[in-house]
């Protein structure tokens, strides 16, 4: 990102500056201090960006917090450009955009995505998207905060829903070219060393356009700019957040947490986090300030000198802990431009696999896990508009000089894992079934 770009329009004052290491100097104005000084927020430093990433790639230690501050600068700078145009009204609505992109990601659990799976599948189910949904009218910090400087905390969530009055508000945030994935490709790119990641963030924005439908599209003349990100998030989604290591580790935390919860169910703070009536009640109560990771790392180093924690939960914590986790032992992941066949041959086979090991093995359940998702990289109905010489737009996939229409479409990930400790034995066995 061009350093001096503030990301606020003539009228609108910061109070304070933040030093960040991909944009520069961050200004903030006084609603936005409000908010990042109440202890919701402040959890955010608490919770790292890439879950367990560092562990291949360890410089990828940066948070929730700073990935926060950075969508709000990008929002600030794209809605300036768009309010001086003329497509926003007014200064307001700026710094709503502004709000609304700072508390986009409020609602992550510790781990961010790793235990997110546990809430999802709860009766009723919890996303990260309702709890921030629910922390932006319910926490009293965050709402109080917004209140109290003339900003409706319904009107942010119906932002970070995409469901806003004005259609193009919602995709600033909530589109294909939004201004997540602008930081985060950027900053994910930066710490984990992943420079085929990286984006031009400036020519991004300076080419984005509003078309005639009046929605956001990007100039011919950006077209470059537009495929190295969508190049970029495909090596990002293969490298970094489908990297077999990485993925492995957020199972091995998933299965930790979910056993933890079972086991601490007596504590009232534990009792309350199991369910999603419980999470309610703590983020009603201004008390969700504590549930980070470091929270969770407490409780796994306490569970291995506790008595009552079973046997093979302590293998789970110290494979952790100790980076003894789960290796993958087949791998059939590819690209396809179609979705994942429910009676996909490769899936079946790796359950028969596995059921196979842990008979041969005779381990637990937990030794042998498949690990199946079908990640969209581009859709085309959602992909972002260029605007043409004579003032229409096309879809880019279907843009008769992109390289984007030569992308695949999805990747599919089909892995058999199996705990370190039991990888060689399982290779063996692997072997001899093949034969």
């Amino acid at each position: 990102m061009r350093r001096g770009l503030n990301g606020l329009p003539e009228g609108i004052r910061s109070v304070k500056r933040v030093y960040d290491e991909i944009h520069g100097y961050i200004e903030l104005t006084s609603p936005e201090v409000e908010i990042v000084d109440t202890p919701t927020f402040q959890r955010l430093r608490y919770i790292k960006q890439l879950a367990s990433a560092w562990y291949v790639y360890p410089g990828a230690t940066h948070t929730r917090f700073s990935h926060s501050l950075g969508v709000m600068h990008v929002m600030g700078i794209l809605a300036t450009k768009l309010y001086q145009e003329g497509f926003i009204s007014s200064r307001d609505d700026v710094q709503l955009l502004r709000i609304a992109a700072m508390l986009h990601d409020v609602g992550h659990t510790p781990f961010s995505h790793a235990i997110e799976p546990y809430y999802a599948n709860l009766d009723p189910p919890m996303t990260h998207e309702e709890l921030t949904r629910l922390i932006v009218l319910r926490d009293p910090y965050i709402r109080d905060a917004l209140e109290r400087n003339g900003f409706d905390p319904w009107s942010v969530v119906a932002i970070l829903e995409g469901r806003y009055r004005e259609p193009l508000f919602n995709q600033l945030l909530s589109g294909d070219l939004d201004v997540d994935r602008m930081d985060y490709l950027l900053r994910d790119a930066l710490h984990t060393g992943v420079i085929y990641g990286s984006i031009d963030v400036h020519r991004l924005i300076a080419t984005i356009m509003v078309d005639r439908e009046g929605s956001l599209a990007v100039a011919e003349k950006g077209l470059d700019a537009l495929e190295n990100f969508y190049l970029a998030r495909l090596h990002m989604y293969r490298a970094v957040y489908y990297h077999k290591s990485i993925v492995g580790y957020e199972l091995l935390l998933r299965m930790i947490y979910e056993r933890l919860m079972e086991l601490y169910r007596d504590r009232p703070t534990v009792a309350l986090l199991r369910t999603a009536q419980g999470v309610r009640r703590i983020v009603e109560e201004g008390r969700l300030y504590f549930w980070h990771d470091n929270w969770l790392l407490g409780l796994m180093v306490e569970a291995l000198e506790e008595d009552r924690v079973d046997e093979e939960t302590r293998e789970l914590i110290k494979a952790f802990l100790f980076r003894r986790g789960y290796k993958v032992l087949l791998d059939h992941s590819r690209f396809s431009d179609s979705e994942l066949d429910e009676d996909d041959e490769d899936v079946a086979r790796l359950y028969e696999i596995s059921r196979t090991l842990r008979l041969r093995m005779r381990a637990p359940a937990i030794a042998v896990t498949v690990f199946v998702d079908d990640i969209p990289i581009i859709t085309i109905e959602e992909a972002v508009r260029v605007i043409t010489k004579d003032g229409s737009s096309i879809s880019a996939y279907n843009h008769p000089r992109s390289l984007i229409r030569f992308m695949p479409r999805r990747l599919h990930v089909k892995r058999l894992y199996v705990l370190a400790a039991l990888h060689p034995t399982a290779s063996r066995i692997l072997s001899m079934i093949r034969v």
